[in-house]
Parts: C-alpha cells; sequence; structure tokens
C-alpha cells in the first residue's frame, strides 16, 4: 500500500513530464505567460464553486437545531477537499473528515448523514451533467475528429453508472451505513467493534432515510446548487481557454468540462489527478481539432488553482482542528481544578 502511494503519483510526474517535454517548455510558459492576468479570475470562479458546494450542504441537514454555520461549513469543506486531492481514494478520502470537524457543532450521526446525502447528490447531478453533454454531442455537435471508441465506451459507462447511482439513492433510504457493517461483520472482521458501532451506524440510516422521505424541497435545492456548480466548471474552462486565445463558444468548453469530469473520474485512485487531469486536457484539444499545448496549458492552470485551494484548506483544518483539541480540552482542564 506504501508503495502504490508512492508509484502512483510518480507516474502522474513522469505523464506531465514527457507532456511538458513534447510540448515544448518555451510554448507552454508563452502561454501561461498570457494567463497569468487572468488567473484571478480563475480564482474567483473556484470561488463560487466552493460557495456553491458548501450551501448545498447546508441544504442536506434538516431544518432546526444542529445546523452549523455557513462559513464553518465553508472551511470544513476546504479542509475536506484539500485531504481528499492528497488520498487514492476517489477523492472521498476527506468526506468523513469534514463531518469530524463538525464536532460539537452537531451531532456526528446527522453530519455523516449530510455528508452522504451532499456527496452522492454532486456525483449524480455530475453524471446527468456528463451525461447530456455527451448527448448533445452526438445529436448536434459536428466533430472535426470522429470521436475515438474509448469516448463512446464512455458515454454507456456514464449511462450505466447513472443507474446503478439511481439505485445506490434507493438504498440509502434503507440500511446503507449498518447493511456495510453487516456484510463486513459476515466475513468475520472485528465483530466486537462492529456490534458496538451498530447502534450509530443505524442512526446515521435513520438520518439519511427520514431526510430523503420528509425534506425533498431540501434534497432538490442539493441538487440545483450541485449543478450550478458544474455550471461554474464549465465557465472556468471558457475563461482561461478565452484568455489563451483559443476560438470557442460556451458549448464547446461545455463539452471540453463534461468530456475532463468523465476522464478524471475513471482514474480515481490517482491522488490530485496529477498527470491525469493534464494529459486529459491534450487528449480532448487533439480530438477536438485545437491547439494541444493550449490544452496543457489550461490543464496546468487548473493544477494551479487546485494547489492554491488545497492550501488554503489546509490552513482551515489546521485552525480548526486547534479548535476542536481546545475545545475537548477545556472540560478536562476545568475537571482537574481543585474544589
Amino acid at each position: 500500500m506504501k508503495l502504490m502511494r508512492l508509484l502512483l503519483p510518480g507516474l502522474g510526474l513522469l505523464l506531465l513530464g514527457y507532456l511538458v517535454g513534447t510540448m515544448g517548455v518555451g510554448e507552454l510558459l508563452r502561454h501561461l505567460g498570457v494567463v497569468k492576468w487572468s488567473f484571478p479570475a480563475v480564482l474567483l470562479v473556484a470561488f463560487l464553486w466552493h460557495l456553491s458546494n458548501s450551501l448545498a450542504w447546508s441544504f442536506a441537514f434538516p431544518p432546526g437545531a444542529f445546523k452549523p454555520p455557513f462559513w464553518t461549513l465553508l472551511r470544513a469543506k476546504l479542509a475536506g477537499d484539500a485531504v481528499s486531492q492528497l488520498t487514492p481514494l476517489a477523492n472521498l478520502g476527506g468526506e468523513p473528515l469534514k463531518a469530524y470537524l463538525l464536532r460539537g457543532q452537531a451531532p456526528t450521526s446527522l453530519s455523516l448523514a449530510a455528508v452522504v446525502v451532499n456527496k452522492t447528490t454532486q456525483v449524480l447531478t455530475g453524471l446527468v451533467f456528463s451525461s447530456l453533454s455527451f448527448l448533445m454531442v452526438v445529436f448536434y455537435w459536428d466533430l472535426p475528429h470522429a470521436l475515438p471508441r474509448s469516448v463512446e465506451l464512455g458515454l454507456a459507462a456514464i449511462l450505466v453508472a447513472t443507474g446503478l447511482m439511481l439505485g445506490v439513492l434507493y438504498r440509502q433510504q434503507r440500511r446503507l451505513f449498518s447493511s456495510l457493517l453487516g456484510w463486513v461483520q459476515r466475513l468475520g472482521i472485528k465483530t466486537d467493534w462492529i456490534e458496538s458501532k451498530m447502534t450509530k451506524a443505524q442512526r446515521i440510516d435513520r438520518h439519511i432515510g427520514h431526510f430523503y422521505h420528509r425534506h425533498k424541497g431540501r434534497l432538490s435545492a442539493v441538487a440545483l446548487c450541485h449543478a450550478l456548480s458544474w455550471l461554474l466548471g464549465t465557465c472556468e474552462t471558457y475563461v482561461i481557454l478565452q484568455a489563451l486565445g483559443v476560438d470557442i463558444d460556451f458549448g464547446m468548453a461545455l463539452l471540453i468540462t463534461s468530456l475532463s469530469v468523465s476522464i478524471n473520474s475513471l482514474f480515481f485512485f490517482m491522488p490530485s489527478n496529477i498527470g491525469v487531469l493534464e494529459g486529459s486536457q491534450v487528449f480532448l484539444f487533439l480530438t477536438l481539432g485545437l491547439s494541444p499545448a493550449a490544452g496543457l496549458s489550461m490543464g496546468i492552470v487548473k493544477r494551479l488553482r487546485k494547489v492554491f485551494w488545497i492550501c488554503l484548506g489546509w490552513v482551515c483544518l489546521s485552525q480548526m482542528s486547534r479548535a476542536l483539541a481546545r475545545a475537548e480540552a477545556a472540560p478536562a482542564q476545568a475537571g482537574s481544578l481543585p474544589r
């Protein structure tokens, strides 16, 4: 496992180095020099994306008590995303951390239920976004090159994945966490520990099922916020390509964004999609008859944007972790004072 944690980023860096060497450092620097004045606009679009995602998460909590403040959710989201970007766990490594960082402001079972509802809806809206974009390609656009067989198979895979995710969503209304623990228990793994956690798992399942059944309006708000986030991703692509001088319309930016999401999702095991993010842009630009150097430049700009928000996320993680440690230490210190 440790070998894989080192091997995967290494392979990604090798791919990135190969792409840079093939395209030429001078050509890339020329493109990046043009984009630098537009980089604040790229960060602004990403900030709006984070706001929209945090708003979606806030709607995933039921109304009433135990709903953390919006800015706390935003900081926890940035912290969790920073961890997810650096772990080969399909961008899920930081999801439990988000709930943990809300300890003291909401029950852990309620926070985990909100995280599951929010993440599931995000994945579903992403699948729908990619599927619709693919269908637009098939029915409306005359591309300069025929789509490769891999892209055509990708469309079928996304449509199948959408159906499977709908099945998972239905399953969540039943017994998601308790079913997972029961499955692990049948394998004979840490039975005593699982039994001690079963009550909490059932409580989380009840929260999820209750939300889906009782708060369909809030669930629709979660989906709308994530749909807006995917459109903001298209806006980011459009802003970067306009800065690079690539003459495309918003529809082509939508296509590039949706295809990029699909390709990067296939390589979920690669931490931060290093090398894959840049390579997918080169592949798509070649397929669409655009400059591969511009595609690599766009990938590098997106990488720099990721680095910025990862650094900010680690700052939020450090601050919130220290605040949690102080809050948990205060009762212990009060109990140790002489009476």
